[in-house]
């Protein structure tokens, strides 16, 4: 109430700006700290910690491109202070520039060598270079400096998962929810912690994304092969495919906002991804086969619907993310396929999350190219469906997504096209081919950041092998 009354007074005091804007962000306002923030260094382009602070509201709506500029004139105004140098390093890993990304962490700790951020951000830096071990030292250091940085404890987690460490890496990644700022479920029931439950129900939950969902479903076989009984809650679009996929857990829709009351007898809860540290601490833990199950009659009409030539094999395949922070590094264009959808031998069927109308009519144009469609089934809402028609190909080729989890957990030989830079998520592994999240499928990992090209050509040159053309 006093920064809006001091602002209707003197709207044209950057500093004061820079304060409220301040308040609106810790009340989660983003867009309205950010317009202030605009306004501030509008005003006076000299505020340094203006600047800074557009950039850190920026970095937190993942606009981390756009946050770089105003952290450079952050450090610029403010050249011995290690904040803005760490920002902009950390802004700079965010948009996948690594290297340059390390050397301004680096100035930073010359600076203030206690600086426990900067070391988890050089550590990510070193990750995203491919050099995990001086990934793990590094964000170790910061721990020491500051055990409960969570950021630090939710990275170190990541990295120990992409080397494999399992054991470890559970553990520490079970800070993800305070380093992501996620609101806590304010259940009554406890949290579960790896016993038996005798006949009360366990809760599982997900606060991560559809692709993640599916992913840890793997997950809860296991729990029922130990005797539990299981209340699952997950995304509306899955609740079919997962009632026949575990036939013996009662399966609900999540609702926004979360049901929070439960009746007496589910006497636990956990979310689902922190099932890891109980079922999945060694490569051994993991399942060798699939463990979705699809609507087989309908896999098979959409088969026949789709009127294959004798011969003919069938890839379904998908070409960007849609992924928020990540997406535009792990997506590819369609027309860039065109070489690819030529092969002979191969028909090719759109598997991609959204509406392709204007994708699918713009290589018809340009390319010639017919991409098969099936109409009348919705490729964002009906993931039943869509596992449908993933279950119908001979072979799935995709960027990492939803449907390379679909594809994956329905056992379907599927490549995964993963990027090397921002975007490479720690269950793909690192410099393997192989991941035991899913037996059926194939890494295919792009050599140079942000160019699919060389990546599309190997694809081609292995679909004409499997087409025998």
């Amino acid at each position: 109430m006093f920064y809006r009354r001091a602002y209707e007074i003197n709207p044209a005091d950057s500093m004061l700006l820079n304060n409220y804007s301040v308040l609106l962000y810790s009340q989660g306002k983003m867009d309205e700290a950010l317009a202030m923030q605009r306004d501030a260094v509008r005003i006076d382009p000299n505020n340094g910690l203006a600047q800074n602070n557009l950039g850190v509201t920026l970095n937190a709506l993942h606009r981390h491109p756009e946050a770089i500029p105003a952290f450079r004139r952050a450090v610029e105004l403010q050249p011995g202070n290690s904040r803005p140098i760490n920002n902009l390093g950390d802004s700079l890993v965010k948009s996948g520039h690594f290297q340059q990304g390390l050397e301004q962490l680096g100035r930073a700790l010359a600076y203030d060598p206690s600086y426990a951020e900067a070391h988890s951000n050089y550590g990510m830096a070193l990750w995203g270079l491919g050099r995990l071990d001086e990934a793990i030292a590094s964000i170790r250091h910061a721990l020491k400096l500051q055990p409960s940085l969570a950021q630090a404890r939710k990275n170190l987690g990541i990295v120990l998962l992409m080397k494999g460490d399992f054991a470890e890496g559970w553990k520490e990644y079970e800070f993800r929810p305070v380093a992501d700022a996620l609101l806590p479920r304010d259940y009554k029931m406890p949290r579960w912690q790896g016993q038996n439950l005798g006949e009360g129900k366990l809760l599982v939950f997900s606060e991560q994304g559809v692709g993640d969902e599916i992913l840890y479903a793997n997950m809860i076989r296991d729990l029922q092969a130990r005797g539990l009984r299981i209340l699952w809650e997950a995304d509306p679009r899955l609740v079919s495919l997962f009632k026949r996929s575990a036939p013996a857990a009662e399966v609900v829709a999540r609702t926004i906002p979360p049901v929070l009351t439960y009746p007496p007898d589910v006497v636990a809860q956990i979310p689902i991804a922190s099932l890891g540290q109980y079922l999945r601490n060694d490569k051994s833990h993991f399942p060798q086969g699939s463990y979705l199950k699809t609507d087989r009659a309908r896999a098979n009409r959409l088969r026949a619907e789709l009127n294959l030539r004798p011969g003919e094999k069938l890839v379904g395949m998908s070409w960007l993310s849609k992924n928020i922070a990540f997406g535009e590094n792990k997506s590819t264009t369609l027309d860039s396929w065109a070489e690819i959808l030529r092969i002979p031998g191969l028909r090719f069927v759109d598997l991609q999350y959204g509406d392709t109308v204007a994708e699918r009519t713009k290589l018809k144009q340009e390319q010639g190219i017919d991409l098969l469609h099936v109409d009348g089934l919705d490729l964002r809402e009906d993931l039943d469906g869509v596992a449908s028609l993933v279950a119908a190909c001979d072979l799935v080729v995709t960027v990492s997504n939803t449907t390379a989890h679909i594809a994956g957990g329905l056992g379907i030989p599927t490549w995964v096209m993963v990027p090397v830079g921002v975007g490479k998520f720690w269950y793909w592994g690192h410099n393997t081919d192989t991941t035991p999240w899913y037996p059926s499928v194939t890494v295919v990992r792009q050599e140079a950041q942000m160019d699919w090209r060389p990546t599309l050509q190997r694809v081609a040159e292995r679909l004409r092998a499997f087409a025998g053309t």
